[in-house]
């Protein structure tokens, strides 16, 4: 048992008087005065400190400290936040605090001695004070407890209290308070509940260095920043050094890209036409066509969207063939070292008879890229001749091993891709460049950033979410869901003006999949397929923006009542529509020379309707007028970043925390924005 007391062995121990009277300090230095979350002063400076009584192991386990702090991981040993126990300076009140790693929040407790006493009888803790603190600070220092979300403003920690000299324990819990966060900040509250014991243990921990090698870590630490910083701040100033040069041939570079992917774009339109034009035939209905050809079909969405047929290209055979030899990654290789394979005698000797070195070469250092959040999609597009999508889908399919998992058919899984990606029509943004891009973020999301990990993804809701991706733009028009309303158009009426596009998108791909020909998921049995396209439907209709209100508010919401996301199939559901949304709006929060690419594209998409909605005489959408360009469209941009986009990436980011660096991407964006409009107004 504990100082002052003694109990026969399997006896409850009787309550010991708790405190014992000492005399009052005299503080040695005044603080300004702050307000806790109860109205009470945190410090005072107006009168002397009150008399306090003296808890029996409070100064050997917690004051002799300075403050004890306690790195909190989860089960995968990523750190969550930092735990603290010290006491107040003047009132000498126990105070527990926790910061929040992910988003910045600040949570804390405060006793006197009195309210401690009273709240440890409430939870029925019959030891008296010294193996209390003692079992309290062990738990900390052996990072023995972990905090836990209680609801929206409050963080829970539970410890064990524990006697050497009897068997019995009992549980003591703290709930800690909402004190700051990013939308309310207190930097008084940060100062006391977050610098105030971190110095502390710091100076107890250069203290202790002194006397023998306890402390070596913490010196070894400090020494670490300061050389890191140094480090740091010698490579800033290399970077500013670099962007004057960099920067004009970033320019010059995403133009070149430009007119490449535009005059690409315009010969394979040509292309098309002429071969339309070699091959007229009587057409049979289209879906008398659908049953009997099969494939991509042509449909005419309105007399204002250009029209579109699709045409099937067969992709690089030989380019698919090291793709096939380089996936999936054996043990002990790497995406660094895929280029590899194309040294292997058969291929290499192929290749080089097949002459397309070059454009093999220039693929696989972009699919080195895969796993990267800057995957270069744009290049990909141009050295292909627009065939990103297919093997960008391709790739992740074999890399994945879901081909040979399923035993699907490589036949097959190619007439589906080649087909999908001739359902996308050339326009300016929805094209099938974004849906490659799409699809890679979406995996990126999923795999990369560790969302199968957290819901526990089957196989078939992985290859639905990367198939879901590819298709989530099938033969868009290029006008957007309010246009087709607007007009009245056959589909607007068709899905009652009910997310119109995304059903026509997911309506049409599993048309596509009736034919044998294109039926990537034969191999699956009847449950398999029903779970692949419930899972493809959810994701593809969550990519509406009519939706989105919805989605990310169910989403929040399950964000501050759960941890556990693999048990519920709506959650799982939930957690994927966020992805793929994600995802499609990801551009906001990429690296700026790739989103100030697809901002031109998105800019020109808007403007040809803007400019079929003023020879219809109906209002123009917002900034979608072309004649407000300079003006509306730098607007638009950043309201739509810090109302849509920002909340996103927050929001996933808490619950993903590896993507929390797309924060600072779209703040990058939006102030890229901005100069353009300070610009402007010089």
């Amino acid at each position: 048992m504990g100082i002052g007391a003694s109990t026969r062995k399997g006896q409850t121990p009787p309550p010991p008087p708790d405190v014992t009277p000492t005399k009052p300090e005299t503080p040695a230095l005044q603080e300004p005065a702050a307000q806790s979350t109860d109205g009470r002063e945190l410090e005072s400076v107006a009168t002397k400190a009150p008399e306090v009584h003296k808890l029996l192991g409070k100064d050997k386990y917690v004051k002799e400290y300075g403050a004890i702090a306690m790195e909190d991981r989860n089960s995968k040993k990523a750190f969550q936040g930092t735990l603290f126990l010290f006491c107040a300076r003047i009132t000498d009140d126990i105070i527990f605090t926790y910061r929040d790693h992910a988003t910045g929040s600040v949570f804390a407790k405060r006793f006197t001695d009195e309210e401690l006493g009273e709240e440890k009888n409430k939870q029925g803790v019959r030891f008296t004070w010294a193996p209390f603190f003692k079992s309290i600070a062990t738990a900390l220092i052996k990072s023995r407890t972990t905090a836990v979300a209680a609801g929206v403003n409050a963080k829970t920690v539970s410890f064990t209290i524990v006697n050497k000299d009897t068997p019995i324990s009992y549980p003591f819990t703290v709930t800690m308070d909402l004190v700051s966060s990013k939308q309310k900040p207190s930097r008084k509250a940060f100062f006391l509940y977050v610098m105030e014991p971190l110095s502390r243990s710091l100076q107890y921990s250069r203290h202790r260095a002194t006397e023998g090698t306890k402390g070596l870590a913490t010196v070894q630490m400090e020494c670490n920043i300061k050389v890191c910083s140094a480090a740091a701040e010698l490579h800033k100033r290399k970077v500013e050094e670099l962007l004057p040069l960099i920067r004009p041939l970033r320019e010059e570079s995403a133009v070149c890209s430009h007119v490449a992917m535009t005059l690409g774009r315009d010969v394979r339109n040509m292309e098309r036409h002429i071969y339309d034009q070699k091959n007229k035939k009587i057409l049979k209905h289209p879906l008398d066509a659908l049953y009997d050809e099969g494939g991509a079909q042509y449909f005419q969405h309105t007399m204002w969207s250009p029209e579109h047929r699709p045409r099937e290209e067969e992709p690089d055979e030989l380019l698919m063939e090291c793709i096939r030899a380089a996936f999936p990654l054996t043990n002990g290789s790497t995406l660094e070292s895929i280029s590899n394979v194309l040294e292997q005698p058969n291929l290499k000797k192929r290749i080089d008879e097949n002459g397309n070195r070059n454009l093999i070469e220039e693929a696989f250092e972009i699919f080195k890229g895969i796993d990267r959040w800057d995957y270069d999609t744009i290049q990909l597009e141009i050295i292909t001749n627009g065939n990103a999508l297919f093997y960008t889908t391709y790739l992740l399919l074999y890399k994945m091993d879901l081909v040979a998992y399923f035993q699907m058919d490589d036949n097959v899984v190619r007439n589906f891709l080649v087909a999908v990606q001739s359902a996308y029509h050339p326009n300016p943004y929805h094209n099938a460049m974004h849906g490659a891009d799409v699809t890679q973020i979406n995996y990126y999301i999923m795999i990369v950033a560790g969302l199968r990990e957290k819901c526990m993804l089957s196989q078939e809701e992985v290859l639905a979410s990367i198939i879901a991706g590819a298709v989530h733009d099938f033969d868009h028009p290029g006008l957007n869901n309010n246009f087709h309303s607007r007009t009245n158009s056959f589909l607007a009426t068709l899905y009652n003006d009910r997310s119109i596009l995304e059903n026509h998108h997911i309506a049409c791909t599993f048309e596509l999949l009736r034919s044998p020909r294109y039926d990537i998921f034969a191999p699956l049995n009847a449950d398999q397929k029903q779970l692949v396209r419930d899972t493809m439907l959810e994701m593809v209709l969550a990519t509406d923006m009519g939706n989105h209100a919805k989605i990310f508010k169910n989403f929040t919401v399950r964000m501050s009542e759960t941890s556990d996301w693999h048990s519920k199939k709506d959650d799982v559901r939930l957690a994927l529509s966020m992805s793929i949304k994600m995802a499609d709006i990801s551009n906001c929060a990429r690296p700026n020379h790739i989103y100030a690419e697809w901002a031109k594209n998105i800019s020109k998409e808007f403007y040809l309707q803007g400019d079929a909605e003023r020879k219809l005489q109906l209002s123009i959408s917002p900034f979608m007028d072309r004649t407000k360009e300079k003006e509306e469209f730098p607007k638009g941009q950043i309201s739509f970043m810090m109302y849509i986009v920002q909340p996103m990436i927050e929001a996933i980011s808490e619950f993903l925390p590896s993507l929390s660096f797309g924060i600072n991407l779209c703040n990058e964006n939006k102030d890229y924005w901005r100069r353009k409009q300070e610009a402007g107004t010089e």
